[in-house]
């Protein structure tokens, strides 16, 4: 019977997929870090999976440029504009929505520290007048109006006024890694005093200036053990 035809219904057809319903639904596996302080602009990179270049990224209701690096990998930038608070990151392949991943911005800050895995902490907690916020603590602003001399509780000063004001901020180890936070709201300068550590502006340059004469104008300074370095600001 080797002339006959022998059909094998073993390996028929199963089934069928509608490819209307097939989708690559992207999918975050982590951040590059979950907290930083207002007013700063930092990069935070996206590790997943199912990246295109045509991915768009949510940042609460705020939707940020994207660099697409490769398929497990998307950035971009916090912007300093805005308010502190928790605000979920998601990426959109189109309309399909990966998993949604908190990210924190602080309002301010004391002692920020990079722990073990890739997350940060702040350890300013065992100051007065601190609000905790979960794993982070902030110290409430405070307003000046002349010549003032940094506390070890302080993190956010608001200078207000006409007259030049003089800062006298801290030194020695124990302030290795702290940040602080200013911002003008008044008319004149913001300098510090011949007894302080120098500053390095954002050029890289010693100055004894913090901030400019004009409202508005913020700076934020971290201690590296010898020197005040503005790390973000508009001046």
């Amino acid at each position: 019977m080797s002339g006959l035809v022998f059909q094998n219904y073993n390996n028929r057809c199963k089934g069928w997929t509608n490819p209307s319903s097939i989708t690559f639904g992207p999918q975050i596996d982590s951040l590059s870090g979950y907290y930083s302080p207002a007013g700063s602009t930092t990069l935070v990179s996206i590790n997943g999976q199912n990246f295109f270049s045509y991915s768009t990224i949510s940042f609460g209701t705020y939707s940020p440029t994207v660099y697409f690096i490769n398929s497990n990998i998307l950035q971009f930038y916090v912007p300093s504009t805005l308010n502190s608070g928790t605000l979920p990151v998601q990426v959109f392949n189109g309309s399909v929505p990966s998993n949604s991943v908190n990210y924190t911005i602080d309002n301010a800050s004391g002692y920020w520290l990079l722990n073990s895995n890739g997350s940060i902490s702040n350890t300013n907690t065992n100051q007065s007048s601190l609000v905790s916020i979960g794993s982070l603590s902030r110290g409430s602003p405070i307003t000046i109006t002349s010549n003032y001399t940094i506390l070890k509780s302080d993190n956010w000063i608001i200078c207000d006024t006409s007259n030049i004001i003089l800062i006298t901020l801290p030194s020695g180890p124990d302030n290795i890694g702290r940040e602080l936070m200013f911002k003008n709201i008044g008319s004149n300068l913001v300098t510090t005093s011949s007894s302080t550590p120098n500053i390095i502006d954002l050029y890289g340059s010693t100055t004894i200036q913090i901030l400019g004469q004009f409202p508005g104008q913020w700076a934020t300074l971290v201690y590296d053990g010898s020197n005040w370095n503005i790390m973000q600001g508009s001046v």
